[in-house]
């Protein structure tokens, strides 16, 4: 993991910072309604450091304090309040200053691979120490990931989930990973499972592999902690593409428990290669996935073009605590 120190710290001449403030992008609605009292624990901390807060609580806010931190030299970094969600969206925003998180959500896979899992305390005191590390991340067709990207089977249960989550009234209420099943066993008796050509499309190396459901990691992180690609390095200037061949509800449920087995990779019908960039086309609407949450469909129908899945290396710096790795 490439790291800066010194320069991040903001330290003048007499060795005290002169970064004075922290954004906090937040949720309050993630963590089963705690946001809104996570961040308030986080301004108290970071006082204790002797660092000011600036809160966004909606996403015009939030792009607000992403312009100011970009001009203002005594903004320290930002912080994403909520799950995985909250720092996909903080990261779209292209912010010009290093990244953290006060995790507040269901699976936290971010905050959880940069060992950021251990409340406010644990974010302000990081921040305040200021090591650096900077990583990849991944984009598709413009929109940025940093964990991971999915396209099929996978991204058919995450939008049956959203979609249940968001009900009727078109707000999203907090959720558990129990509220997985459901979708799971509905998306397990309908998806019809249609194939995806997935080409690799490297400078000098194109390759062409089919599969039903097709992963790109830029984390070895999947909720439940499956390690569906173990290998991926966060800041090696690649990802990681995953593609399972066969189709079906029962193959599929066989490949989760290959997976939860580690095996999964060694199997001639599913497919591992490290990449920086493919195109994934297929001959019927299909959903994908970003970081968890609904991306849209895949639907050459609609005279769209395969889905454009690349890297941006060393694309953002996190805030990491001092044990970190």
């Amino acid at each position: 993991m490439s790291e800066r120190n010194g320069v991040e710290s903001g330290a003048n001449h007499n060795g005290r910072d002169a970064r004075s403030w922290v954004g906090i992008a937040a949720n309050a609605r993630s963590g089963l309604g705690s946001g809104r009292r996570r961040v308030a624990h986080l301004v108290k901390a970071l006082r204790r450091q002797g660092l000011r807060s600036k809160i966004a609580w909606t996403p015009e806010d939030r792009a607000g304090l992403v312009a100011e931190a970009a001009t203002d030299r005594r903004c320290r970094c930002l912080v994403a309040a909520g799950g995985d969600g909250t720092v996909a969206a903080l990261i779209n925003e292209r912010p010009a200053v290093p990244l953290t998180v006060l995790s507040a959500g269901t699976e936290n896979l971010f905050a959880r691979h940069f060992g950021l899992r251990g409340g406010p305390r644990l974010v302000a005191e990081a921040i305040a120490a200021g090591r650096v590390a900077r990583i990849d991340l991944g984009r598709a067709d413009g929109r940025r990931f940093s964990l991971m990207a999915g396209i099929g089977f996978d991204a058919e249960v995450v939008t049956r989930h959203h979609e249940a989550r968001v009900g009727l009234a078109g707000v999203a209420r907090p959720t558990h990973r129990a509220a997985y099943v459901e979708p799971i066993l509905r998306a397990s008796l309908s998806y019809r499972f249609p194939p995806l050509t997935v080409t690799v499309a490297d400078p000098g190396r194109e390759e062409v592999l089919v599969g039903t459901t097709a992963f790109v990691f830029n984390l070895p992180s999947y909720a439940l902690g499956l390690p569906l690609a173990p290998t991926a390095v966060a800041d090696d200037g690649l990802l990681d593409l995953v593609v399972f061949r066969d189709a079906g509800p029962f193959r599929a449920l066989h490949y989760l428990w290959l997976a939860l087995r580690g095996l999964h990779l060694s199997r001639p019908d599913v497919h591992h290669r490290r990449v920086a960039h493919v195109l994934v086309s297929t001959t019927v609407p299909v959903p994908f996935q970003l970081d968890g949450d609904p991306g849209g469909v895949v639907d050459p129908g609609a005279g769209q073009a395969p889905w454009s899945i690349d890297v941006l290396p060393a694309a953002v710096d996190i805030v990491v605590p001092p044990s970190y790795g």
